[in-house]
């Protein structure tokens, strides 16, 4: 059962996309050659008063939020989906990524190849942004690539066909590709939110037709990707008298969803809800095995994800989140130095899946022999050891 916002019959949705940008003033064409800055004085009724707009303080905040949450390195490829006038691709290129923009307007895709053709300087001494702009229509079919991610940021709710789009954008993502979903709630039936869609749907004739939480989440599952980060945005500075120890009181309730999603092939268990946790953990750099007390211990390993549970990550100690543990064993066996989540996991690990982290920790002052053990926890739910999985044990003295 679809549970998305009603469209407007009638209405040929891909040639409203296709004119989008010619119905626009001049103003708001400009803008699209500079969006997300804009000129105040020509800030929408919607938006009243002085200072930024509170939509366009999302869209900054969103930008570098997902790229956080993506954590991939230099170089890798992603799909900007329904890119328009190429602002979202501008931002992630900038950053050093191989950047592919598809829009069906060929108006927009133009603009979006001017604005990142201008760029005054590159995005170092050397380099210059690597993007590329493509007239698709990704519901049709898929590009003949594959990409390392795909954003789509604010334009799910612009295809008629949904299914459509998500199959395509599996085909194209590489085994363990991840993908990225920013999308408003559906508004209640009669609100104010649902008339203004609905408005713009008259006057663009382009599709507005958002999706509840409930379904968008099913639909994702269906075709095959596992929602690993399910986030909501705290937008802008927080008054202190709206956090309450460590927890930040909400004054509104949160109408936009930031799903991070990871292909897979079939559903896994995640790590909330753990079937078999399961590591295999091994020293891929020298281990000299004699330290100086108190001396700066460091050492390269290698985690595969041996079970057949996606192991969640995030930057708080959430439970079912993956963190790594690193204990220091006296002679007799007792932990004397204990640390949690550092280094910290940056991508949710599926089974099958390897990382490479940097482990550094602090000598013991003392002399004499001592075990490094390195486990994995599933926060508030258990050791990895617990379950049958081998921590890594390194001996070591110091002298």
């Amino acid at each position: 059962m679809t549970d998305r916002s009603k469209k407007i019959e009638g209405l040929d949705y891909k040639k409203g996309a296709q004119e989008y940008a010619e119905k626009l003033g001049p103003s708001d064409q400009h803008h699209l050659y500079t969006k997300p800055f804009y000129n105040l004085k020509n800030k929408v009724s919607r938006w009243p008063g002085d200072g930024l707009d509170e939509d366009t303080l999302r869209h900054f905040s969103d930008f570098a939020n997902i790229a956080y949450s993506l954590a991939l390195p230099h170089g890798a490829s992603i799909l900007d989906v329904g890119c328009g006038s190429g602002w979202l691709s501008e931002y992630f290129a900038r950053l050093g990524y191989r950047m592919t923009g598809v829009d069906i307007s060929s108006a927009l895709i133009e603009i979006a190849e001017q604005r990142v053709a201008k760029l005054p300087f590159g995005i170092d001494d050397e380099a210059r942004a690597s993007c590329q702009f493509l007239v698709h229509d990704i519901e049709a079919g898929p590009l003949n690539q594959h990409f390392d991610a795909i954003i789509c940021y604010d334009s799910l709710h612009h295809f008629e066909d949904e299914h459509a789009v998500l199959r395509n954008l599996a085909f194209m993502l590489n085994k363990g590709g991840t993908l990225f979903v920013a999308e408003g709630e559906k508004p209640p039936a009669g609100s104010d939110t649902e008339a203004e869609l609905h408005e713009v749907m008259e006057k663009f004739e382009t599709l507005e037709a958002p999706f509840s939480k409930e379904y968008l989440v099913a639909l994702l599952e269906r075709h095959g990707f596992a929602i690993v980060g399910d986030y909501t945005s705290v937008i802008g500075f927080v008054d202190r008298d709206n956090v309450e120890g460590n927890a930040v009181r909400f004054v509104e309730s949160p109408s936009f969803n930031y799903l991070l999603c990871r292909k897979v092939s079939a559903a896994l268990s995640d790590s909330k809800n753990p079937n078999v946790l399961n590591c295999r953990c091994s020293l891929i750099s020298n281990w000299p095995g004699t330290f100086s007390p108190s001396a700066k211990i460091e050492a390269a390993v290698e985690l595969t994800n041996t079970g057949d549970t996606i192991w969640l990550v995030s930057r708080a100690p959430l439970k079912g989140r993956v963190r790594v543990g690193v204990k220091v064993l006296n002679e007799s066996g007792e932990t004397i130095q204990e640390t949690h989540g550092q280094p910290r996991l940056q991508r949710a690990v599926a089974p099958g899946e390897t990382v490479v982290l940097n482990l550094t920790c602090q000598a013991p002052a003392g002399p004499g022999p001592y075990v490094l053990k390195l486990d994995l926890l599933d926060q508030d739910i258990c050791w990895f050891e617990e379950g049958g999985s081998q921590p890594l044990l390194l001996p070591f003295t110091i002298r």
